[in-house]
């Protein structure tokens, strides 16, 4: 019998998911943080709802017109 090589391992498939907050109004540091809260809020609530998610991290990005929490994990 030959020795045949250990099959390869795959890949562990890595996704993410987005939430946004788009808020209208005077660009305040006020309104960032709504904005910020809200968008994190909603990422929250989708971890807790999805708890065998291996979640493995967590990025908020904010700018003038929109804010995006996107979780990544496996």
């Amino acid at each position: 019998m030959a020795n045949e090589p250990p099959p390869i391992p795959q890949k562990p498939s890595i996704r993410c998911v987005r939430f946004e907050s788009q808020r209208s109004g005077m660009l305040t540091a006020g309104r960032d943080r709504m904005m910020i809260e809200e968008a994190q809020s909603q990422a929250m609530h989708w971890m807790a709802t999805n708890p065998n998610v291996d979640v493995i991290s967590v990025d908020t990005t904010c700018g003038r017109m929109l804010t995006v929490v996107t979780v990544w994990s496996k």
